[in-house]
């Protein structure tokens, strides 16, 4: 007859003379912070212990050192694969949640690595449907030791980024409407980075170069590389007019957000905020572009930026988590809308502009 053995058990039992410091090798180049193995340790540890409380099983667990803690850890990860992680589609997986399962397949990994004789740059996943890019940088010391310069660097100040069209001509001032940077603080470590970079932009950028640079007085180290992905968006034509100023003229609507393009006769106030909305095949339904999105304009004309933050927490609140806005002399108007989660476009029934429906076929 087999007895099963909790490993969490055993560590919580080990006496001190008996623990030492373990050095792990990962499958992976990058290793979890000592702060993500706590994290996850006291959370499933945490689990059982209420589990087994409930049942009457066992008393509480005993505060454990450090050293006791880590070995715990490890054998724990070790028994549920939990320590293999590092990789895009876990990156991912702390930005949107389990809902990057619906783009898994999407997920391209570059492995494109420049070095100088300070720090180590490398473009670790790529997401895109080519007019949301969502990049995966990494920032190690060639030293092993911590990069305090970093650290005291602010994150849109970091990095520099900048697209070339393949197409002669094409420029990039009115492609890129906005660039946001967030650590990964997670998966990293003392000597180890790891950022979110995201871009929206007015054109389907796919097939063009990017380049990510940083600050000059960060040594300027740069990498480039082409900008792939199979996040395919879907476009709707409306040509609605909306007012007397405003005409919606296409919606393009992607697993990971919605771009709204139309044309202004007269451009004043804050930017414009059709009412448009999400319907799912399930019937659930989704508000994108609201009033709420964008700032009045109380000021004067808006040209263009960001717009209100609507959620700080992207998996479990509104779909659309952010908006962005730009408006340009020939009358041109784009409105973006960042999703916190990945939807699947197979399961989108159909997108109401004003209370018009238009099915996604």
């Amino acid at each position: 007859m087999s007895k099963k053995i909790k490993i969490s058990d055993l560590c919580s039992r080990l006496e001190q003379q008996y623990i030492e410091d373990l050095d792990v090798e990962n499958m992976t180049e990058m290793k979890p912070s000592e702060q993500r193995i706590e994290d996850i340790v006291f959370k499933k540890l945490r689990t059982e212990q209420e589990t087994a409380a409930s049942a009457g099983k066992r008393e509480t667990i005993r505060k454990k050192s450090w050293k006791i803690l880590l070995i715990a850890a490890v054998l724990c990860l070790f028994s549920t694969t939990a320590f293999a992680m590092a990789g895009g589609f876990d990156y991912f997986r702390s930005i949107f949640g389990d809902t990057v399962d619906n783009a898994k397949q999407d997920i391209l990994t570059p492995q494109i690595t420049v070095s100088d004789s300070t720090r180590q740059m490398s473009l670790e996943s790529m997401l895109t449907d080519g007019y949301k890019i969502n990049l995966i940088v990494s920032l190690k010391t060639i030293s092993g030791q911590p990069d305090n310069e970093i650290t005291k660097k602010e994150l849109l100040d970091l990095f520099h980024v900048t697209f070339d069209s393949p197409v002669s001509g094409s420029g990039q001032s009115d492609s890129t409407m906005a660039l946001s940077c967030n650590e990964l603080t997670e998966f990293s470590t003392k000597n180890q980075h790891l950022y979110h970079i995201q871009m929206d932009s007015l054109t389907d950028c796919t097939g063009w170069n990017i380049k990510i640079s940083l600050s000059e007085d960060m040594g300027g180290l740069s990498l480039e590389s082409v900008i792939k992905g199979s996040a395919a968006a879907t476009e709707l034509t409306i040509n609605q007019t909306i007012d007397s100023s405003l005409t919606i003229e296409t919606i393009q609507i992607s697993p990971l957000g919605i771009l709204v393009i139309g044309n202004e006769t007269n451009a004043s106030g804050g930017l414009p905020t059709p009412s448009i909305s999400l319907t799912f095949k399930d019937g659930q339904e989704e508000d994108l572009i609201t009033p709420d999105s964008f700032d009045s304009g109380d000021d004067g004309t808006v040209i263009g930026g960001g717009g209100i933050v609507l959620s700080s927490d992207p998996t479990a609140g509104p779909l659309v988590v952010s908006t962005y806005g730009q408006r340009n002399p020939s009358g041109k108007l784009a409105i973006a809308g960042e999703f916190g989660r990945i939807i699947q476009i197979k399961e989108v029934q159909s997108i109401t502009v004003n209370g018009a429906v238009y099915p996604i076929n």
